[in-house]
């Protein structure tokens, strides 16, 4: 066996595959050692740390849902990140904002926005979310429960850091109301 099919084995068991007819015999002897299992919940550990450091919003609120570490889980399962924190934020926050939950969808998507303009003054992204996300990020940054305040109903965030505060929110109308 080659070296790159060696090392394909390896990975696919590090994120959580087994093995196959074709692996090593090394490789096979692997599926369901502890040293399999602490190599897959070192790379969890490290993973989730760096995750949590580079998507702050995201991260925090996760962990305000119960969600932070199997959301994490799944993204290494899916074994398609990067080894460069940053991009692999990036494709975190993807991920996310895919979700079922309004909210995280918002969340990550404004949370690449901040990423993407925080170079470039000259950058605007918008974002749409379903309420007013001012009490959402004061919670996740003050840690503390939202408290549900402000114009209800959907909003648009615009992101650039020409702006005060690096964003400005604007109510949008309710769907059907005009």
């Amino acid at each position: 066996m080659d070296l790159q099919s060696y090392q394909r084995s390896l990975r696919r068991l590090v994120i959580g595959g087994t093995a196959t007819p074709d692996d090593p015999p090394y490789a096979q002897g692997l599926t369901g050692s502890t040293g399999l299992a602490v190599v897959r919940e070192v790379i969890g550990f490290w993973r989730a740390h760096a995750l949590e450091r580079y998507c702050v919003l995201s991260a925090g609120w996760l962990k305000r849902q119960g969600r932070f570490e199997h959301e994490i889980s799944r993204f290494i399962a899916s074994g398609e990140f990067s080894p460069d924190v940053a991009e692999a934020g990036q494709q975190f926050m993807r991920q996310l904002s895919r979700d079922s939950d309004p909210l995280l969808q918002a969340l990550a998507r404004f949370e690449i926005a901040l990423h993407e303009t925080r170079t470039d003054p000259g950058q605007y992204r918008s974002v749409d979310w379903p309420c007013d996300p001012e009490p959402i990020l004061a919670a996740i940054l003050d840690g503390h429960e939202p408290e549900i305040t402000g114009q209800p109903g959907p909003h648009r965030v615009t992101v650039s850091r020409a702006l005060p505060g690096g964003y400005a929110c604007t109510p949008l109308p309710e769907p059907g109301s005009g």
